[in-house]
């Protein structure tokens, strides 16, 4: 197993430019990136060019630093990268794949109950509406016949 070290010293900019001396290395990638920003507005005809969203777009779709081609790279997408390429998290990465797999599992097994359980209760409902009218009819043939009764007798 090889183990890499990474050195506190500042590492040399790509393409032969001047290295600022003396800055941390946090500093030195805040620079490049300012670098990047400045030249990225140089090509793109500056702040105000309202083609800006576009041309950024593109480039998170298509740019060969932002992870596949056509499909935009989420954080999600670049922490699962770097923690499947990893060799010392693989286990732990497989792990948790399998909890979300099991956890995805047990949700559409809840819901499918869950889709059951108004079915029943939808059922329940309507017999007890049923109920409820048959119940109703009752008590007004009831009341009719016990009308009936109080009609054909004399006053007392």
């Amino acid at each position: 197993m090889a183990v890499q070290f990474q050195s506190k010293e500042p590492m040399p900019i790509r393409g032969g430019g001047e290295e600022p001396t003396g800055l941390s290395r946090e500093a030195q990638e805040q620079l490049t990136m300012q670098k990047r920003i400045e030249a990225f507005y140089r090509q793109s005809g500056g702040p105000n060019n309202p083609d800006i969203p576009k041309i950024l777009e593109k480039h998170l779709l298509y740019g060969r630093d932002h992870g596949p081609k056509g499909k935009r790279e989420t954080l999600e997408d670049a922490l699962r990268d770097m923690i499947a390429q990893d060799y010392s998290n693989q286990i732990l990465f497989k792990w948790f794949m399998q909890w979300r797999m099991e956890r995805q599992k047990q949700a559409q097994a809840d819901r499918a109950e869950l889709a059951r359980i108004r079915g029943e209760m939808e059922s329940l409902k309507q017999q007890v509406e049923a109920l409820r009218a048959l119940i109703e009819e009752h008590i007004v043939s009831q009341q009719a016949v016990s009308h009936r009764a109080e009609e054909g007798k004399p006053w007392s």
